[in-house]
């Protein structure tokens, strides 16, 4: 089933449009036509629709049935200390299929990418156009927030509006991700620091401890790469939260390194 967006709110029987990039892209790329039918990304939850009407600019579709929400109860943002290459386009496109709410790439002392001005601009700008495409394909009801990439001090700031702030952080040997995470239920807002390669300084963590209250937890004895932490500690807090059984997913492989955690 192909999936487009559309800025409308509709029930059953309206009538509304795609997207201009959505309906070039239906029509010149994957050759739907009128009677054809869709699902619809709207921003109230997602319908099922079928074609009523081509034009390049704006392709007209009846909605048929409404499918609700597929979104997550609990808001997760990722605060993702800025990786090397396309490493951050992929914790944004998986981060995006586990229900992240928003996802804020940090500059930290050990990225060796430092972005800012136009530069940082561009990145984000690629790294929402990658968000939305995940969707398309997970079936989610809206985008997560892709914030640009911003400094560690102005990560804080959002930090502190978060009810829990997790720290996986390699030199944490007390607390699990597990334990720490066992309290979070559906609805709480919650933050997720991941450092970069190299990981975080202890600097870092006394400077977040220093304005915000925060927990650093262990992700168990083994170093993860960045990315593999981000998608661990995600899927991991989705299932500790009741969103959906890790057991069941797409990522059965991360679920006997983290129960043990």
């Amino acid at each position: 089933m192909h999936r487009f967006f559309s800025e409308c709110s509709g029930v059953p029987g309206d009538r509304i449009v795609m997207s201009e990039e959505d309906s070039a892209h239906a029509l010149r790329v994957l050759r739907l036509d009128v009677g054809d039918t869709v699902e619809m990304i709207l921003p109230d939850g997602n319908a099922l629709g079928v074609i009523v009407g081509t034009d390049t600019h704006a392709v007209q579709v009846e909605l048929q049935e409404m499918l609700g929400t597929r979104e997550a109860m609990t808001r997760v943002t990722l605060y993702q200390g800025y990786p090397k290459a396309d490493k951050m386009e992929l914790i944004v496109q998986k981060g995006t299929e586990l229900g992240c709410a928003r996802i804020v790439p940090v500059c930290m002392e050990r990225s060796v990418v430092k972005l800012s001005g136009k530069d940082a601009g561009k990145k984000a700008d690629r790294l929402r156009k990658i968000a939305r495409e995940a969707v398309k394909q997970c079936g989610r009801s809206a985008s997560p927030e892709v914030m640009a990439p911003m400094s560690l001090r102005e990560a804080i700031s959002y930090m502190a509006d978060e009810d829990v702030m997790l720290i996986p952080w390699e030199e944490e040997g007390t607390i699990g991700f597990m334990e720490a995470a066992k309290t979070i239920r559906p609805g709480t807002r919650v933050g997720l620091l991941i450092g970069p390669e190299g990981g975080i300084s202890e600097e870092e963590i006394a400077e977040i401890r220093g304005r915000i209250q925060a927990s650093t937890v262990s992700l168990g004895p083994r170093i993860l790469r960045t990315e593999t932490a981000a998608i661990a500690s995600v899927a991991a807090l989705m299932a500790v939260a009741g969103e959906w059984d890790i057991r069941q997913s797409c990522y059965p492989y991360f679920s006997k390194c983290l129960m043990n955690c």
